[in-house]
């Protein structure tokens, strides 16, 4: 009890109320970084309204902390049921969602811990149900608070490569992955893809052809890329062959900061070469932007040499498990039956 009511003693010291912002003025919680405006409180693209609305059928809430009068903390979470228990769990495609926290002003031990109690304080107003997954963005390095309410905390990985001249990027990447890509320039043409439609059959055309199951909620795919696409801050990039066939295409997303590489498919016979190619064009459209290259993840063993090629830096995300009893039970019993995937 001592120790929260100093955290509390701390945040009141240090946060002064403001008056809310006036209409066309940067926001009561915004930030400049790299000359573009940030909301602490809406990080990455995966925060945003708009697309938790999309990816959650709008059945998203949030839990929120104030001080001084204003919202300094967020925390979006969408429910979903399973065999009749109710779980907090990622939304479709929302690689990354996290506390958003916006700590104010203070020496750097002040700021941790207003960090620290803002994430418990978010972590107390979620509701108590079965099961609770977070997986932090980027930024978020104090997982204190969770190991205190009792989640288990795993570090995973993605990979992401800074905004550098196109002239740069292409000399840090590997002599193979240039030469693959050199020899996919000869054989594909890439295209934009405007139909959210024509990529998702794409896609699922492929799963079945390698009699893999789609685990995918197809609505909501569909939703996001078409609220993505609306919005332009997405894009499907589409590699074709001599005969104009698609043979890879993948799609990916932004915010202020970062693209997200968030979707990649490619027929059984278009080769390596279609897909890196697809990923060197993304990677220019988002250093041309000023923005990080987000990898959002690894997916599996091969996709760490694929994406090191390119001379991404593995990056570390934190994520956050809390489980009853029982359902973490069920959860090791499955992992038994079946073989488990890391690369979570």
């Amino acid at each position: 009890m001592h120790e929260i009511a100093a955290y509390n003693e701390v945040i009141q010291k240090e946060e002064a109320p403001q008056a809310a912002a006036e209409p066309g003025r940067k926001g009561q919680n915004d930030h400049f970084k790299g000359g573009a405006r940030i909301n602490p409180l809406v990080p990455t693209i995966f925060h945003e309204d708009w697309w938790l609305e999309a990816a959650t059928g709008g059945q998203f809430e949030a839990a929120e902390v104030a001080a001084g009068g204003r919202i300094v903390g967020r925390l979006p979470f969408h429910k979903t049921k399973w065999l009749g228990l109710t779980l907090i769990r990622m939304p479709e495609l929302t690689y990354f969602l996290g506390p958003a926290i916006d700590e104010g002003e203070g020496s750097p031990n002040t700021r941790f811990l207003k960090r620290l109690h803002i994430t418990r304080e978010l972590l107390e107003r979620l509701p108590r149900v079965s099961w609770q997954y977070v997986k932090c963005h980027g930024g978020v390095t104090e997982v204190i608070a969770f190991q205190g309410l009792g989640f288990r905390t795993y570090v995973q990985f993605t990979h992401e490569l800074a905004p550098h001249p196109v002239r740069v990027l292409w000399r840090q990447m590997r002599n193979k992955t240039r030469n693959v890509i050199r020899r996919a320039e000869e054989r594909f043409s890439v295209t934009e893809l405007g139909d959210p439609v024509e990529f998702l059959d794409f896609f699922e055309g492929n799963l079945k052809l390698e009699g893999q199951i789609n685990g995918l909620d197809w609505t909501l795919c569909r939703k996001i890329l078409s609220a993505s696409l609306d919005r332009r801050r997405g894009r499907i990039l589409a590699a074709r062959d001599k005969k104009n066939q698609i043979v890879a295409a993948n799609f990916c997303v932004w915010d202020e900061i970062s693209s997200f590489y968030l979707m990649s498919t490619r027929s059984h016979d278009s080769g390596n070469g279609a897909i890196a190619l697809l990923i060197w064009e993304a990677i220019k459209h988002s250093a041309r932007r000023g923005l990080i290259f987000d990898f959002a993840g690894l997916g599996n063993k091969g996709s760490v040499l694929l994406y090191s090629g390119f001379g991404a830096r593995p990056c570390s995300r934190f994520a956050a498990l809390r489980a009853r009893p029982m359902v973490r039970m069920i959860y090791e019993l499955k992992c038994l039956a079946a073989p488990e995937n890391c690369f979570y």
